[in-house]
């Protein structure tokens, strides 16, 4: 037992230098089945260090709006410069002593004073480390013209008013709000910023109330680190923060301890009783923090805590994504029924059409393919996909998953203001599906459940790795985890592409459909945005399958209809479901793609009686 159990650690150190120990997944599964049976502890152990020896995240992801670029002489003389780098330093300020370091120690975060004495944070380093940045084709050239040449990427969404304008649409703020909202990011207060917005301080004060209560925040700081993650397309993990504020603004520990529990929306006795010091030792280290980084006060510092955090995370991943996003719908944060979390959703309207929550998987389908959306909304539909606990940019769960899970659709049917939704669930979210159904029946009128997949009680016999992977790997609630960050920090571009050809091969359709480009490429980056944040909600929703979940008790509700591909099962037993009035449907000839393949079936399953 022992001896394979040592050959998965061995095997797995010997893929880690390469950068791709999950190839041993594909590679020799059957000895990895054989050393989780042998010892599921010895296993979890083992995917654990994997896991730790590699990147803290296999993609990051960065929209290039919330970039500016330069390239710069070792005597800090500009040689390129974009436009918003430009306009964030328009007298060429000194960055000598930025530029000796990354020629000194190699590529480097610090900070950089802008226009207006604003601070940003900035990575700096040589041509070969640059070469992970899309630099066009002026700041190539530039590079490649003299020795000693260095590159500054400057992380500055919030000077940008586009991705202002987006994170406002996400927060659902009236024009007035919204132009508060941006204000604020820069304004020292509210008064100049309610001059800035051009209105007066108690239309100022009642707008603010009403944008916190949006966001789902308490004070203004908090206000600001929210704003700044929409515009980063980044999830609110603010664990890495005080390491953030010790390496790129120099912060000592006691300081960053401090500055970061502040800049998150603790008052200084708060953060006293936190740390156990005294508010005037809080109050002191906060006065160093804000001296230290140029910044005028703790917003000014939740500002720039996020955008280093994001711009830490683009420079430490395996593979940096650039790009805007695509794919049509609307990105909306909500606030949560309970506690003050987060959830994220993609609304594709029109507003006017039917609601119906459309379930992403256990790893992909954040969006939802053209032709799916247009037959959708061809049906009088209005589809809406709701992130689940731990997913994309929805908050992990603070106590039971499933019921969290359940608690956001509510909550996504209580801010949007509708009355009834109908369900397309799917896969791994069928608990979540359930326990809506069973805490809110009232709110439910109609639900499909696609390919619903079993507790661990029953065989799962499909013929897939995922499958496979579901039977034996992800039956230990502690396994779970160390599996999912094992494979959440190697999924880059390259592995996910072998990953889904592996998966799909025992599909013909499916595969057949991955052969289009545009297919693949849809799938990868949705992939990479639901789980490269965190692994939590991979990791939880298996959890509840590892930890015995069961369906509710019977029930109730005559439109209930389960559709399960022919692709995946001959003859599928669904009666665990506990359902009474449950009408089975076979979509031929579809496997685990049918948004993809039977977009039309799928919409008439929704639609019909």
């Amino acid at each position: 037992m022992q001896t394979k159990a040592a050959r998965l650690s061995d095997l797995l150190r010997a893929r880690a230098p390469v950068g791709a120990p999950v190839e041993l997944l594909l590679d020799s599964w059957s000895a990895v089945e054989d050393a989780v049976l042998a010892d599921s502890g010895r296993a979890c152990e083992d995917f654990a260090a994997a896991a730790n020896a590699l990147p803290a995240m296999a993609g990051a992801i960065a929209d290039r709006r919330a970039l500016a670029v330069a390239v710069m002489g070792a005597r800090g003389q500009v040689c390129f410069a974009d436009d918003g780098y430009l306009a964030l330093f328009p007298h060429s300020d000194d960055l000598r002593p930025l530029l000796k370091r990354a020629l000194r120690e190699g590529p480097i975060v610090g900070l950089v004073e802008g226009a207006g004495g604003a601070a940003f944070t900035a990575w700096v380093g040589d041509a070969t480390a640059a070469a992970r940045w899309p630099l066009g084709p002026e700041a190539a050239s530039a590079l490649r013209d003299g020795s000693d040449r260095l590159v500054v990427v400057v992380s500055a969404p919030s000077r940008s008013s586009e991705l202002a304008r987006r994170a406002a649409r996400a927060l659902d703020l009236t024009a007035l709000e919204a132009r508060l909202a941006e204000a604020l990011l820069f304004a020292p207060n509210l008064d100049v910023a309610a001059a800035d917005a051009g209105v007066g301080r108690e239309t100022a004060r009642d707008a603010l109330r009403r944008i916190n209560a949006k966001a789902g925040v308490r004070r203004t700081p908090e206000l600001i680190a929210r704003l700044v993650a929409i515009m980063c397309v980044a999830g609110d993990r603010p664990d890495g923060d005080e390491a953030v504020a010790e390496s790129a603004f120099g912060l000592t520990p006691a300081e960053a301890r401090a500055a970061t529990l502040i800049a998150h929306g603790a008052t200084a006795p708060e953060a006293a009783q936190a740390l156990g010091l005294s508010p005037e030792t809080v109050k002191t280290h906060m006065k160093s923090a804000l001296q230290k980084t140029g910044t005028k006060g703790a917003k000014d510092l939740a500002r720039l805590l996020v955008e280093a955090r994001e711009l830490v995370a683009v420079t430490s991943a395996a593979e940096p994504l650039m790009g805007e996003e695509d794919g049509g719908g609307r990105l909306r944060i909500i606030a949560s029924l309970v506690g003050a979390r987060r959830v994220a959703l993609i609304d594709y309207g029109p507003y006017d059409g039917e609601p119906v929550i459309v379930f992403h998987g256990a790893a992909a389908g954040r969006r939802i393919p053209e032709a799916f959306r247009r037959s959708l909304v061809a049906a009088g539909l209005r589809p809406i996909v709701v992130q689940r606990p731990g997913f994309g940019l929805t908050d992990p769960a603070v106590d039971d998953y499933v019921q969290t899970g359940a608690q956001d659709i509510a909550a996504t049917i209580d801010r949007l203001r509708l009355r009834q939704v109908r369900m397309l669930a799917r896969d791994t979210g069928i608990p979540v599906a359930l326990e809506f159904a069973a805490s809110y029946p009232d709110l439910l009128s109609q639900a499909v459940l696609l390919n619903p997949h079993a507790p661990n009680n029953r065989a799962d016999d499909r013929p897939t790795l995922v499958a496979a992977m579901q039977r034996r790997l992800l039956r230990n609630p502690d396994l779970v985890v160390a599996f999912a960050e094992f494979l959440r920090r190697q999924a880059t571009t390259p592995l996910l592409e072998q990953i889904l050809a592996k998966v799909f091969s025992d599909l013909p359709l499916d595969a057949q459909t991955l052969r289009d480009p545009a297919v693949r490429a849809f799938l990868i980056r949705d992939i990479q945005a639901l789980c490269a944040r965190s692994a939590w909600g991979f990791a939880s929703e298996h959890a509840a399958y590892a930890n015995g979940w069961r369906p509710p008790a019977r029930l109730g509700g005559s439109r209930w209809t389960a559709a399960v591909s022919s692709g995946l099962a001959d003859d599928a037993d669904l009666s665990w479901l506990n359902i009474p009035t449950l009408r089975s449907v076979r979509l031929e000839g579809a496997g685990v793609l049918p948004q993809f393949t039977h977009p039309e079936a799928l919409t008439a399953l929704l639609t019909g009686p």
